[in-house]
């Protein structure tokens, strides 16, 4: 399930394909740029006109203006016929990171990460007939430099490229469901992520979108040659060192996407080297409490792993759900991931996440969000065997834990927050490596920033 903003509060009913922005805001149309391009003419024409020819309406004096305005019209985002729209929305973020790992600490600036990073969606859609309609979504990437999964202590602002996330098509009916093809999200895609309805879903969530490049320090201040992500490996993509939501990445791939009944929602997808996977979400109102919740299940078929696991099956199961109580603003968000791999060799992983929160709307400016966040990631330790090329792990558990603010400011449909998050490993040697345990440094992040939606 791709992020979309809509999905950012937990609402899945809304579908993948809907690009309204946060707060219901939409994107663009000529006729909007041209007003305001006029407004600004006009007050730039005003600014720079001497009392007598601001009082002189004649002759010529808006033909110039006539003139600007046309030139804006023909270089605005245009319908490329009157049959299918044209919609652009995305968001930008940005954030100031303070890391220590120890020993060393340092500060940069920097976007989010993949799908989280700042980004822009040109999206669109026209009616084949009632009920029926057709449409595509094209989204680009678009970071400067990333403090994401690659940084660390030598090159903690790595350059982020523009490049393609999704671009797909799709037809849709409003009875019988949307069938979308193309290089899109699977159906497993941030499930159990965007099951948190506390509206942070950017700013913090199970996924180490930050801190798994970290080359772990040992307690003298040495630099080991493994990371953090050593031992937060998935085994569905490759031995991704992220933790959690371990199919999420965008493929080639036929996706459906249901109606929504009774508040449940069923996707199921199949491609990229046999990858198959089904999700089902749901999202409803008890009284005064808002759920949500996801379950989803992938499974990866041989060279589907990729390297280092190129002819294993895994399979992951996750699932996430949110309960808040509206009249006071507390809820709690949870999350827990299993995974397999049919080797001998790698161990059966175990993840679970908790997010408490309060969301309240203490001022006119919009609602603010105190939450909490404990994750502990057991027995993803195979990428750290693999690097030193021997059975050297037989357990690991990292445990992270942090506390963060969002303060939403709904008339510039914009999220601020600061946050901090600490990470702790404990891994023991194997018998073969002579046992005991493996003593590390522990990682901290301090972090403020903005995301605004257009």
């Amino acid at each position: 399930m791709q992020i979309q903003p809509e999905s950012l509060d937990g609402t899945f009913n809304l579908g993948k394909v809907e690009m309204d922005m946060f707060g219901g805001l939409k994107k663009t149309s000529s006729r909007i740029t041209i007003a305001t391009a006029l407004g600004v003419t006009l007050g730039v024409y005003a600014m720079s006109a001497t009392p007598a020819r601001a009082a002189d309406f004649g002759g010529d004096c808006c033909a110039d203006l006539e003139e600007r305005v046309a030139e804006l019209e023909a270089t605005t985002v245009r319908k490329g016929n009157k049959k299918v729209s044209v919609t652009i929305s995305g968001w930008v973020v940005k954030s100031f990171n303070v890391w220590d790992d120890g020993f060393d600490s340092n500060s940069v600036v920097g976007d989010k990460d993949y799908d989280l990073g700042s980004r822009f969606a040109i999206t669109g859609e026209a009616q084949i007939s009632p009920g029926w309609s057709a449409g595509y979504n094209m989204t680009v990437l678009a970071p400067a430099d990333v403090f994401g999964f690659a940084s660390n202590q030598v090159n903690d602002d790595v350059f982020g490229d523009i490049s393609t996330l999704y671009s797909y098509m799709y037809i849709k009916s409003d009875k019988w469901g949307t069938l979308n093809w193309g290089t899109l999200s699977p159906a497993s895609d941030n499930a159990a992520v965007l099951a948190d309805a506390s509206g942070t879903v950017i700013e913090s969530n199970a996924v180490f979108f930050e801190g798994p490049g970290f080359f772990l320090r040992t307690p003298g201040g040495g630099t080991s040659a493994l990371t953090w992500g050593s031992f937060l490996g998935c085994y569905g993509i490759g031995g991704a060192g992220i933790g959690v939501d371990c199919n999420g990445v965008a493929y080639e791939a036929v996706r459906y996407d249901s109606p929504t009944i009774a508040g449940f929602r069923l996707e199921a997808s199949w491609g990229a080297d046999d990858k198959g996977d089904v999700a089902v979400f749901y999202n409803g109102d008890w009284g005064n409490f808002k759920t949500t919740a996801a379950y989803a299940y992938t499974h990866t078929s041989g060279s589907g792993t990729g390297l280092p696991f190129p002819t294993a099956d895994s399979d992951l199961h996750q699932v996430g759900a949110t309960v808040m109580h509206e009249p006071s603003g507390l809820g709690l968000y949870g999350m827990y991931q299993y995974e397999t791999l049919d080797l001998v060799a790698a161990p059966d992983t175990n993840v679970w996440y908790l997010k408490p929160f309060l969301k309240k709307t203490f001022m006119p400016m919009g609602a603010t969000t105190f939450y909490g966040e404990y994750g502990n990631y057991e027995d993803q330790f195979f990428n750290a065997n693999l690097a030193l090329g021997a059975n050297v792990f037989d357990s690991s558990e990292v445990e992270r834990y942090g506390l963060g603010v969002v303060q939403e400011i709904d008339a510039a449909a914009m999220h601020v927050f600061g946050r901090w998050q600490h990470q702790e490993l404990d891994a023991d040697f194997s018998a073969a490596a002579g046992g005991g345990s493996f003593s590390t440094e522990d990682w901290d992040l301090f972090q403020v920033g903005g995301v605004i939606f257009f």
